[in-house]
């Protein structure tokens, strides 16, 4: 199954960074004004975001519009220890240094709990298990924290699967939002 999963997820990162200019920005629109949309109704809190690597959609602009509205942004940072990620505090004129695989973390972290992520797909099922880069600090993360979370997987259309073939360490994302629209996962699956 693992082999499945690298050769899978493998394919759709090709067919990410093969997408033209164009065909990127249209999505990114698409996505971004769905979850904006998505997140107006809902009451200002504290958002985690990520640092866009690989050709994922980049929530950054999202991220500073969100603050104007009240909300707080978090980053994620890669807790050596735990294996899990820690969220600090970001805004567009935080100072940054590289981190883990060169993603930009602040230089100096305010640390919070969010209450809402927004999670990057590789690939995604039906059931809204994520297939992400095979490191499993999202999962681990979601599954050490003691409160409700709402999650928000952002990927493309093009990268839905019938399945994953999810383990039992796997999470679920509450949404998928793909430039076709927001999906909520029927927990009755």
């Amino acid at each position: 199954m693992q082999q499945w999963k690298k050769k899978q997820r493998a394919l759709l990162l090709e067919q990410r960074t093969c997408l033209s200019t164009a065909e990127r920005n249209d999505k990114q629109v698409a996505v971004m004004q769905t979850i904006k949309k998505y997140l107006t109704k809902q009451a200002a809190s504290i958002i985690g975001i990520y640092w866009p690597i690989k050709g994922e959609l980049d929530c950054r602009d999202l991220a500073a519009a969100l603050i104007d509205d009240g909300w707080q942004v978090a980053v994620p940072v890669i807790n050596k220890e735990t294996k899990t990620l820690d969220f600090a505090l970001w805004a567009p004129d935080t100072e940054m240094t590289m981190g883990v695989w060169n993603i930009p973390i602040p230089v100096q972290p305010t640390w919070v709990n969010p209450s809402y992520f927004l999670v990057p797909l590789v690939g995604f099922d039906e059931k809204h298990y994520r297939l992400g880069y095979g490191a499993g600090y999202y999962d681990r993360t979601f599954a050490a924290i003691n409160k409700p979370v709402k999650t928000i997987g952002i990927g493309f259309e093009s990268a839905r699967l019938e399945t994953i073939f999810p383990h039992q360490f796997d999470i679920a994302m509450d949404i998928i939002v793909t430039e076709d629209g927001l999906h909520v996962r029927n927990y009755g699956l």
